[in-house]
């Protein structure tokens, strides 16, 4: 899918997904959560699609329902006891909804971690720290980008197996082959890279890039959102705003205009992604 927040300078895309995973790690409030979730949710389906939904509601919704079980049944805290277990246990409200938090929380991140791969690519990082940090950002890369690598390397080992009539053997026997040769083939991938880049001069000092990303006036309004955006979330903190307390009863502070204000603003800054890419298709459906 067509992304206008994808295509904006690697600076302001690193910026946006450090606000929101930072974010997203530290508070324990609801309705940010919720927040939170909606947007990681929604923007991660504007860029994967169905891929999203079933990760959601295949994977990450019944690790969620396992997590609140799994707390519901072993905490115990709290005041408001909603039922008890044969073997005596109490299931209290303020456990269900800690277990819930919680859960809550990990998923949100995970979520913005999904978009961040599929926004902010290897050419990208390279781009922000390869001058600042170059072995550094390089080692990131490439660890990074491991994974899926070694991933679709053992797929083709396993479709060459079954090509010369080895998968037929022993399937641990087979395995351990296989795994053979991925650890070789990885190896010497690394290789390659680190010779490929050191002939081209990578991480001298004074030498040139080729860069195809610029900086522009959006590029530059977006990101003065984004710290504004930051600077009210943190102005919140320090006031008090999203703090929640889950024991031994639920406590979340009053609300007042200024929650609100800050409910609506940390709203814009989770969506402002989303919101782009809207404004930049029906800009497009309209010139057509």
């Amino acid at each position: 899918m067509r992304s206008a927040f994808a295509g904006s300078h690697p600076a302001l895309n690193f910026l946006f997904f450090a606000s929101v995973v930072a974010f997203g790690m530290v508070f324990f409030h609801p309705v940010f959560l919720g927040i939170s979730f909606a947007a990681a949710f929604a923007y991660g389906v504007r860029l994967r699609g169905r891929r999203m939904l079933k990760t959601v509601f295949c994977l990450l919704l019944p690790t969620l329902l396992f997590v609140v079980l799994l707390g519901a049944a072993f905490n115990h805290y709290g005041v408001t006891t909603l039922f008890v277990l044969p073997n005596g246990n109490r299931v209290t409200l303020e456990s269900i909804v800690h277990s819930l938090v919680t859960g809550g929380m990990v998923l949100t991140v995970f979520l913005w971690f999904v978009c961040y791969n599929a926004v902010v690519t290897t050419d990208k990082f390279l781009h922000v720290f390869g001058r600042a940090f170059p072995t550094g950002a390089l080692l990131v890369s490439m660890t990074l980008r491991f994974l899926p690598i070694m991933r679709r390397r053992m797929q083709r080992i396993f479709e060459a197996q079954r090509g010369i009539g080895r998968g037929e053997g022993g399937r641990l026997r087979n395995g351990l082959h296989a795994l053979s040769i991925l650890v070789t083939w990885s190896l010497e991938g690394a290789v390659d890279t680190a010779d490929s880049m050191k002939s081209r001069g990578y991480g001298i000092r004074g030498r040139t890039n080729y860069t195809r990303f610029f900086w522009t006036r959006r590029d530059a309004a977006l990101s003065v959102l984004v710290l504004l955006g930051d600077a009210l979330v943190i102005a919140g903190i320090v006031c008090g705003q999203t703090r929640a307390i889950y024991d031994p009863y639920i406590c979340l502070p009053a609300r007042t205009a200024f929650s609100y204000a800050l409910y609506i603003g940390y709203a814009l800054l989770c969506f402002m992604p989303l919101l782009l890419d809207l404004t930049e298709d029906y800009k497009w459906n309209r010139s057509r």
